[in-house]
């Protein structure tokens, strides 16, 4: 099995679909004009070190996503209901609300929207896969391994992720260092 398909082969994850805000009001507020399709994707990439803000920011606008960044976990889950984002990429070490919190804000407002953890915490797989989290990778970042899932979990239609994210035996994706190709299969 490839890795964009065993990406797609897992997924309507229960954490996902009845996610709780924890003593948060959300109030989304409706577009005044009906919203234009975009020619590019938006990713919500939320980490607090300026750093890997700044270079991932980069590489991602060189692959011709909009970036929006957030440096904590308040700013995340703000950007997250103003920005509309098609995919976050969150960090679990960031102040004002952690990771955790900031992605359980976000399933409750959103549980369809893919998330890749990047984090330099290491064990966080089963936590990540209790909550449905799309993709996990621990820090430092394989960068063609974290585009190819972006570009994969982007790639989905809303009714392929809808089955995915249904199947019972929906599994993390476990986002290896060691994967030789992203589309061989790799060391998984």
């Amino acid at each position: 099995m490839n890795f964009s398909s065993t990406i797609l082969a897992n997924h309507l994850h229960p954490a996902r679909m009845g996610a709780e805000i924890e003593d948060q009001t959300v109030q989304l507020r409706p577009s005044l004009a009906p919203r234009c399709e975009r020619t590019k994707k938006t990713i919500l990439l939320a980490d607090d070190d300026t750093g890997v803000r700044e270079m991932m920011g980069r590489v991602l606008e060189a692959e011709n996503y909009e970036v929006i960044l957030a440096k904590n976990g308040n700013e995340t889950a703000s950007k997250f209901v103003d920005g509309e984002p098609d995919i976050v990429l969150l960090d679990l070490n960031m102040p004002e609300r952690d990771g955790w919190s900031a992605l359980r804000f976000m399933n409750a407002v959103h549980p369809r929207l893919p998330v890749i953890i990047i984090t330099a915490r290491p064990n966080q797989y089963p936590q990540a896969d209790d909550l449905g989290v799309d993709g996990l990778m621990e820090k430092p970042l394989n960068l063609p391994v974290l585009l190819e899932a972006i570009k994969v979990f982007l790639s989905e239609t809303k009714d392929e992720r809808t089955r995915r994210l249904a199947n019972p035996k929906f599994k993390t994706a476990l986002l290896s260092q060691h994967m030789q190709s992203p589309t061989n299969g790799g060391d998984r």
